[in-house]
């Protein structure tokens, strides 16, 4: 990076998709995987290092996704929600290297641009204390880039509903409007996906 601010992606890819009846970090997409996917568009924005978070079917999804280059790091405790893998992941993350940021993105959200990240992770060295997070409708959700003195806090989730409280709690965040946050949970979107 151009900057003295040292930025780490976490990549959340630890839970079930029990909705979809499948493992959906391996599913078909382009010429790999939905979370390949995910991964290729993290290293290729302006960061330090990419971390991902597995747990559930983590033997099947490192026999499918090509992890080079990528920081793995196991959430056992995957069925307490996608806050425990923000709260795993951070604790790894700060034990690995001091970062100024931690960009955390879904692995289930194909359309997110790694220009979309790059532009985050620009307003994030612009404002440095604030949070940078994606607006759903005016609400701050993820991909959210947090920085150093909101990890502590970070450490402390767990439940389904990852960040959501912690987002909304804020006053100072930044939000950007991403083009395509649509998920990936089900089946059928996973055919509407097929079809863009």
């Amino acid at each position: 990076m151009e900057t003295d601010f040292k930025i780490a992606v976490l990549v959340l890819a630890a839970g079930a998709s029990r909705r979809m009846n499948d493992i959906k970090q391996i599913l078909a997409f382009k010429d790999s995987t939905l979370l390949e996917n995910a991964l290729k568009t993290a290293k290729v924005s302006k960061n330090d290092q990419v971390f991902c978070v597995l747990g559930a079917n983590k033997e099947e999804i490192q026999q499918k996704v090509d992890f080079q280059g990528i920081e793995i790091i196991q959430n056992d405790n995957w069925n307490n929600g996608l806050g425990k893998s923000i709260a795993v992941g951070i604790e790894a993350i700060q034990n690995y290297k001091d970062y100024d940021g931690i960009l955390v993105m879904l692995g289930d959200q194909p359309f997110i641009s790694s220009e979309y990240l790059n532009k985050m992770i620009e307003k994030f060295i612009q404002n440095q204390s604030d949070i940078v997070a994606t607006s759903y409708s005016g609400k701050p959700g993820v991909p959210a880039l947090f920085p150093q003195k909101i990890f502590s806090e970070l450490t402390k989730l767990s439940g389904d509903s990852g960040a959501k409280e912690l987002l909304r709690g804020e006053k100072n965040i930044v939000k950007l409007e991403a083009e395509n946050t649509f998920d990936v949970d089900s089946p059928e979107d996973y055919k509407k996906v097929l079809r863009f």
